[in-house]
């Protein structure tokens, strides 16, 4: 990552980032050795003996990070699969998937949601929602605003319209996985008596649970997650904390 790294739990790092931060699309890197194939192959192969909605669509991966833009290139979810499930792959394909990532700030408070068991990366943590992989979506660019309403779509049953300012806060890397969350605090004047309904009735099974934390308790919270809370949910809660209601 290029910028001020911040640390943070789990050996995580951060690059604040500017609000008018963009996506550039480069050229991808050559393909990999057959015997690398193969293995990308095999791990496909195993988890969609699993997991058999698995679906090998393309995401996009970062190859620099600066706080005013991103630039990576496409490439194949398999890969990343296989990068998260074979550690000894990620010094040959040295993938950092870009992810989007918003804590929902409400009236009442902020929506964090717990990683179902079936998960297949970090089961049972909670983080912020929405969240998920930069997907192509038809058009061969990026539009962050674009894949944050899908996910919120997608993962929550609520229409775009219903966020009504975004701010951009973070570019955080995974330890391990490399996978990187582009963080955002979204407003909507929504009730978390709302947003749940909309996640029970129209969600996708992504969380297994929505819990609101309400801003005179998130030092509890935060201290009762402990571990169990993603470091991109901590530096968003912590940049909520000072931004006040709107």
């Amino acid at each position: 990552m290029s910028g001020a790294n911040v640390p943070l739990a789990r050996g995580w790092q951060a690059v604040m980032l500017e609000s008018s931060v963009t996506v550039r699309i480069g050229p991808p890197p050559p393909p990999p050795a057959g015997a690398v194939i193969r293995t990308i192959e095999a791990v496909w192969e195993a988890e969609r003996a699993m997991r058999p909605r698995l679906f090998n669509g393309r995401i996009f991966t970062a190859d620099r990070i600066e706080p005013g833009a991103v630039t990576g290139h496409w490439t194949e979810y398999k890969r990343q699969l296989a990068q998260i499930r074979r550690p000894e792959l990620r010094e040959v394909l040295a993938l950092r998937p870009l992810a989007v990532n918003g804590l929902l700030c409400c009236p009442e408070g902020a929506v964090l949601g717990r990683r179902s068991a079936d998960a297949v990366y970090l089961a049972g943590d909670w983080q912020a929602t929405p969240a998920g992989s930069i997907e192509d979506r038809g058009d061969d660019q990026v539009d962050l605003l674009d894949q944050i309403g899908a996910e919120l779509h997608e993962e929550l049953g609520l229409d775009a319209e219903a966020i009504s300012s975004v701010e951009p806060v973070a570019a955080v890397e995974h330890a391990g996985s490399r996978i990187v969350d582009l963080c955002f605090l979204l407003w909507t004047p929504l009730s978390f008596d709302v947003i749940f309904g909309a996640q029970r009735r129209a969600g996708n099974d992504e969380y297994d649970a929505l819990r609101l934390v309400q801003p005179d308790r998130l030092d509890d919270v935060l201290t009762e997650l402990g571990d169990l809370l993603l470091p991109s949910a901590a530096i968003l809660l912590e940049r909520w904390r000072t931004a006040g209601t709107r």
